[in-house]
């Protein structure tokens, strides 16, 4: 029953109990909500470190839980785990685990992961906080330090690139296979069809008249001649 509780809980009333009462259930809760999500951004922000990363982050929650003020649970952990990232840039890298080893193969064979990876640091933190994390614009570039357009700006580069990157620049992405093809026979010259030339027909000024053709000289000859007319 009290399982049912805690599951019918928001985000930040889990906090709040964990933090009254220190209940494990409370904050296992929290940990089962949001877990994969934040490896999953943390992994492809961090492959070599993303394990010990999300040991370390979990262990200050739940040694030290936050006090929000007002603002919400999610916001905070993406805020928090992205400093913990920034953080460790500049250090030397880790020795790659057996568990690193398998998410880089995981990122080599997909296609819109190795995309991913091509962006640039900023670009890449923003298209997957957007993305993956689900965070509002506003919140992006507070945890970024830069204005709303400029966010946005570079969003909308993101996108271009991962889409450059996965497609190249001829291929539009939201064409079909067969929808290309016919576009391509239409761009094809028509074949020009010759015509042969087509024989003259004997036309006669004086239409058509009964009469009949002489074989000796191929001439028509009228039924009654100027001769039997002068006779006559």
């Amino acid at each position: 029953m009290f399982a049912e509780k805690l599951y019918s809980l928001s985000d930040e009333d889990l906090l709040q109990q964990y933090c009254s009462t220190r209940n494990p259930k409370a904050f296992r809760e929290i940990y089962q909500r949001y877990k994969d999500p934040l490896f999953r951004y943390c992994a492809q922000m961090n492959l070599e470190r993303c394990v010990s990363l999300m040991e370390e982050f979990w262990l200050n929650l739940l040694q030290e839980p936050p006090t929000l003020h007002g603002q919400r649970l999610k916001n905070w952990l993406y805020t928090r785990l992205n400093k913990a990232l920034n953080s460790t840039r500049s250090g030397q890298t880790e020795q790659q685990s057996t568990a690193g080893s398998t998410l880089q193969s995981t990122f080599e064979a997909s296609d819109v992961l190795s995309a991913v990876q091509q962006l640039p640091h900023r670009q890449r933190n923003i298209f997957l906080l957007f993305n993956e994390c689900n965070l509002s614009l506003a919140t992006i570039a507070d945890i970024e330090r830069i204005s709303l357009a400029t966010c946005r700006q570079e969003l909308a580069d993101g996108r271009q690139s991962v889409t450059f990157n996965l497609h190249g620049s001829s291929r539009k992405p939201w064409k079909s296979s067969v929808t290309r093809a016919r576009e391509a026979a239409e761009m094809e010259p028509t074949p020009q069809v010759s015509e042969k030339p087509r024989q003259p027909r004997a036309r006669f000024p004086w239409g058509t008249r009964k009469g009949t053709t002489n074989t000796a000289t191929g001439t028509p000859s009228t039924v009654n001649s100027p001769v039997e007319a002068a006779r006559a």
